[in-house]
């Protein structure tokens, strides 16, 4: 029995999942319904299942490495569009096969900067079901956003997110969203919903006060607090209150107190997209934590989206 070291492969999209006897596969051909429970108990453990003549193993972590113009097929098993650059991305098992989710250049905004479609595709070929480890993942996230500090040419730019040959544009939460992408994690263009979109809280200072007006008002439970740089791992993301997030009396803070975002990157260092604090020609760069804490804003709270 030839064993794979890939995950579910394109045969489980082909097989298309059926019901009771059978089920439909994409070109119309009859498969067996034992594929479809197979792929579901794949979904939900890591049991091996047979498919054909072949074993199959779920990787526990369930990011993939998408080779570079991998062809992407939509729910009805249409050819959509392909993948662009080699990436990792996380995916998901539906009746439909290796579900992703990716971002697809779709035309420029009024700044000129590029637009993104993020939307579930699903994959058949074989090498584009690779797995990939969490270090990957979060040297890919990490690196991306490396990529963009090296820039030769920089503007930060509200709701800006633009990366070229050579020049980036963008914003905090733009250039940690932009990162995520990378593996398939679409986290919304904003610090308040990157600091509360679903992820691990590994650290947590601010404590909620009161409603005031519609706004959800929060202050730091203890001003003596920081976080622990040995509890972070690459790509967590780390969030700062700001000035202009304060409330009337400048001890309370709304929208969870959240201003910026920035990126551990390993080594007690992190890198960002700010437009103060430090160079403003070169505003996507990397820092010192425990410098930029003892002189700027301290980490407020710590989120890790790659477990």
């Amino acid at each position: 029995m030839k064993r794979l070291i890939i995950l579910l492969t394109a045969v489980c999209m082909l097989a298309g999942c059926g019901g009771s006897d059978s089920g439909t596969a994409a070109d119309g051909s009859s498969v067996p319904a034992e594929s479809a429970a197979a792929a579901e108990d794949n979904n939900n453990s890591n049991v091996d299942f047979r498919h054909g003549e072949y074993d199959y193993e779920k990787y526990p972590t369930g990011y993939y490495r998408i080779p570079a113009d991998t062809q992407l097929y939509d729910r009805e098993g249409k050819e959509a569009v392909k993948s662009g650059a080699e990436r990792l991305s996380r995916g998901t098992w539906s009746s439909s096969g290796l579900q992703v989710t990716l971002p697809v250049e779709n035309g420029e905004n009024e700044l000129g900067e590029k637009k993104y479609r993020y939307t579930d595709y699903y994959i058949k070929d074989e090498a584009a079901m690779i797995p990939a480890s969490v270090e990957e993942a979060r040297e890919t996230v990490v690196n991306y956003a490396l990529e963009m500090s090296r820039k030769p040419n920089q503007t930060y730019t509200l709701s800006g997110e633009y990366v070229g040959e050579d020049e980036t544009r963008s914003d905090c939460s733009g250039m940690t969203e932009l990162a995520y992408l990378q593996i398939g994690l679409y986290l919304e263009h904003y610090t308040v919903s990157q600091a509360n979109n679903g992820g691990t809280v590994v650290f947590d200072n601010m404590e909620y006060v009161r409603e005031d007006q519609g706004n959800e008002v929060y202050k730091v439970k203890d001003e003596s607090l920081s976080v622990d740089y040995s509890k972070l791992e690459k790509g967590d993301l780390l969030f700062f209150l700001c000035p202009i997030n304060s409330a009337s009396d400048n001890e309370l803070f709304t929208d969870n107190g959240i201003g910026h975002v920035a990126m551990y990157i390993g080594d007690g260092q992190m890198v960002h997209f700010t437009s103060a604090y430090g160079d403003t020609n070169h505003p996507c760069r990397t820092e010192d934590l425990a410098a930029y804490e003892s002189s700027t804003l301290k980490v407020r709270k710590a989120v890790r989206y790659i477990i």
